[in-house]
């Protein structure tokens, strides 16, 4: 009596599905190590993954496997700067499982494997959610890594927190400490800015 659909599904929800069914495919592989072909060396252990969904997600690792390098060689590569548990969620985002809270656990190790392995979405994501979570305890951190990995919306983000909304004046200790550590040209930046 009404109007007559089709029962064949529309092509955004077969695109829904088909997402949904690469994905899981896509985590039993890197969950179970279906035919992994490369070994990850973390500081803190090893993890078995895919030399072809690496490389189809980065240049850097396509770059490594496509040459006769050490780790296409080997079939390893050392990420010594990641725990195994940081190396596993920057897993988990490549193949398409990740899951927010890891990300939001992670995201500082994640930004630095994004900015290491040029994987543009990754680094785009960090960026966007630490903007979100910009506050007294975490910005001098946050100012550091957006200077080191080139993000110049949240390091501009970080600065005004810190001159426009008066907030360098809560956090004498804090600037001092950083200052012994952070690049002479962020700190430039930072003495420009307040002059500003």
């Amino acid at each position: 009596g009404g109007e007559a659909t089709s029962v064949w599904c529309t092509e955004e929800s077969m695109q829904t599905v088909l997402n949904k069914s690469t994905i899981s495919c896509l985590s039993r592989m890197l969950h179970d190590e279906l035919h992994a072909d490369v070994t990850i060396h973390t500081s803190s252990g090893t993890l078995k993954a895919h030399k072809a969904i690496l490389s189809a997600s980065s240049p850097v690792f396509k770059g490594m496997f496509q040459h006769s390098l050490k780790e296409n060689e080997s079939s390893t590569v050392v990420i010594d700067d990641m725990s195994n548990e940081s190396c596993c969620a920057f897993l988990a985002y490549i193949y398409g499982g990740m899951k927010r809270n890891e990300f939001l656990e992670h995201r500082f190790q994640l930004l630095a494997a994004a900015h290491k392995y040029d994987i543009i979405d990754l680094k785009d994501a960090c960026e966007e959610s630490l903007l979100e979570d910009i506050n007294s305890s975490n910005v001098l951190e946050i100012l550091n890594d957006a200077w080191l990995f080139h993000l110049a919306k949240l390091k501009k983000a970080c600065m005004m927190f810190l001159f426009d909304f008066g907030k360098i004046h809560d956090l004498k200790d804090e600037i001092a400490s950083f200052f012994q550590y952070a690049d002479r040209e962020l700190m430039i930046e930072m003495f420009q800015e307040g002059l500003n």
